[in-house]
């Protein structure tokens, strides 16, 4: 009622049916938007109030005792039911009520205060302790705001400097900067806190293409822009490629990034394994993402199988293997109808190298090296088709 600036002894006074219905929804609305604006983790709730009658009989003095009890009730609009207050998780509870007690704290505009949280939140999930920060970022514009948790998510990476690590030692406490602490158990929620805004700043771009490894990434992007550089087509630059780290991770990928509603493609080496293979058929079945949306290496070659490094000319890829490895190949020490991959393998006493290395040296040395045609011809038409996808 103090949040919503309401008087309840004139509330429950009032004889005025109308006038009573018209402050308990006015009440409602205020408490509803002041809590709320907060409180984003569902927007189908809202706040509702009734004025209950309780009526007991006093039998030593014979008199009726009317008691009026405000009845606190949680609704969610989507499905009409509404539930008491007490009903709902232990978090929106504490949420509320934590808005509640400082938004009377702060109706004593000639105190200072200084705050100092133990653990906030703690019985709330990641998304609504990060509309939790918001409430206290507010609130610090006139407070001083003190809390220890242990939670990543109550930890803001664009403000690091603000945090402090406490560490427990024999001779006592000791409280420092967050980047000279070495212990790893009071590190650990840095750490998960840097890791989950990393995910999140992966998925900056509305359109995202999904390939397997880092060597992908790199290839992509380098060549990307030698063909530009030469006016022809590259890759749109408002597509964001993302490398998901193997083929059995792409279906993860897929269900985390159709959940923030991204345009996705998958660029994909032909499958070597099964279950891969299955888990993203069934995804094309059940519609979570469009056929025509997953490309392969061989689609672009027109061949049965290929891998990134298929894109180039022989000749190419011997150079930077050469240059990464300090080797000295030649284009006739190999047979152009079989895998040159495997050929490389076999040459190297059947053990697979880095291909990440190769994509490296030519991201060093890609001023010094003159691609062939065929190479950037073949690198061309697959941006072409990987445009076309997010038309």
């Amino acid at each position: 009622m103090e949040l919503a600036d309401i008087d309840i002894d004139m509330l429950t006074k009032s004889d005025d049916f109308e006038e009573f219905i018209a402050e308990l929804e006015a009440t409602e609305a205020n408490i509803s938007e002041e809590l709320f604006k907060y409180w984003t983790t569902n927007n189908n709730i809202k706040i509702k109030f009734r004025i209950d009658k309780k009526e007991e009989f006093d039998s030593y003095n014979n008199n009726k005792i009317v008691e009026r009890i405000l009845d606190i009730r949680v609704g969610n609009q989507r499905t009409g039911v509404s539930l008491p207050l007490e009903n709902r998780s232990k978090g929106f509870n504490w949420f509320f009520s934590f808005l509640v007690w400082f938004r009377k704290i702060q109706e004593d505009i000639n105190a200072t205060y200084i705050l100092l949280l133990d653990e906030p939140g703690l019985n709330l999930h990641a998304k609504a302790q990060n509309d939790l920060l918001k409430f206290l970022s507010d609130l610090s514009n006139k407070y001083q705001i003190i809390f220890t948790t242990h939670s990543p998510f109550m930890i803001k990476t664009d403000q690091l400097n603000k945090v402090r690590t406490v560490f427990e030692k024999r001779d006592g406490t000791t409280i420092s900067d967050s980047v000279q602490e070495k212990d790893p158990n009071t590190l650990f929620p840095l750490q998960a806190a840097l890791g989950y805004d990393l995910a999140q700043n992966l998925f900056v771009s509305s359109k995202n293409l999904l390939v397997e490894g880092i060597a992908d990434l790199t290839y992509i992007s380098i060549i990307s822009a030698v063909l530009e550089a030469k006016g022809k087509e590259g890759l749109n630059q408002d597509i964001t490629i993302v490398p998901v780290g193997g083929a059995d991770k792409v279906v993860t990928f897929i269900s985390l990034m159709r959940g923030n509603k991204l345009k996705i493609a998958c660029l994909l080496d032909t499958f070597t394994e099964q279950s891969a293979k299955r888990r993203l058929k069934n995804m094309v079945a059940k519609k979570i993402i469009n056929e025509n949306n997953i490309l392969f290496y061989h689609e672009v070659l027109k061949r049965d199988f290929a891998d990134v490094e298929d894109l180039f000319d022989i000749s190419d890829y011997i150079i930077l293997y050469n240059g990464e490895f300090n080797k000295k190949f030649a284009k006739n020490d190999f047979d152009e109808e079989k895998s040159f991959l495997s050929q490389l393998k076999d040459k190297n006493e059947g053990k697979d190298f880095n291909h990440y290395r190769l994509a490296n040296f030519l991201a060093k040395n890609i001023n010094n090296i003159s691609l062939s045609e065929k190479t950037l011809e073949n690198f061309e038409n697959l941006f072409k088709m990987i445009n076309i996808k997010f038309d």
